[in-house]
């Protein structure tokens, strides 16, 4: 597997810089985020036709636990099974570890309530960060950082998946705003430290393997 380039490392500081900026506003209630977060909402809870709207919550309910937890599953006995044991061990940790623990014990830190206006599904637990939205970046990160690995033999469909994957990221956080669930500095939040932690396994498993050719 090739080294993480340095844009990468610029990209994650950038993010881990995004995160501790969020951390800080939210925690210290700052009423700049909640400028942010005004902005934002005023542009994504506009309302929209039944049939699009119900799109929206089932594409939010996909990034459940439940329906995670069982994607995650699947594809880490696919990859053992191929014996890919430390792709395996990488989509593991980082969405069942990193994205359920950890994320949980930040929530708990910080205690921001969720939103409580015209919320279209139900959630409970606290609100920053977005769990939906740490655990996309991480689950469908951790399948763009494996593509990559095959990338120079599937130039053409691993491009197309990357595309994919990177434009699910985005829209199940941004479905989290729209069904009024979570703030946008909740899933700003999340997509920042979901690929801070992306990059941070990344290194931690890959760092003494040889850049492949």
């Amino acid at each position: 597997m090739a080294p993480i380039s340095k844009t990468r490392w610029w990209a994650t500081l950038g993010a881990a810089i995004i995160f501790c900026i969020l951390l800080l506003g939210v925690s210290l209630q700052q009423t700049w985020v909640k400028g942010f977060d005004r902005l934002i909402i005023g542009w994504i809870r506009h309302p929209l036709p039944p049939t699009l709207t119900q799109a929206i919550v089932t594409i939010t309910h996909s990034g459940d636990p439940q329906p995670v937890t069982a994607i995650t599953l699947i594809l880490v006995l696919v990859l053992v099974i191929t014996r890919h044991a430390k792709g395996a061990l990488f989509l593991g940790w980082n969405v069942l570890i990193w994205a359920g623990i950890g994320n949980s014990l930040i929530k708990h830190l910080v205690q921001r309530p969720r939103p409580t206006i015209d919320r279209l599904v139900s959630a409970s637990s606290y609100s920053f960060p977005s769990g939906h939205s740490i655990t996309a970046m991480l689950l469908w990160g951790s399948l763009i950082v494996m593509i990559a690995w095959q990338s120079h033999e599937h130039r053409r469909w691993a491009l197309s998946l990357t595309i994919i994957f990177s434009c699910w990221i985005v829209i199940i956080g941004l479905s989290r705003i729209y069904v009024g669930v979570h703030y946008p500095s909740d899933v700003a939040a999340g997509w920042s430290l979901g690929f801070v932690l992306l990059t941070v396994t990344q290194w931690l498993l890959f760092r003494k393997e040889a850049p492949s050719s």
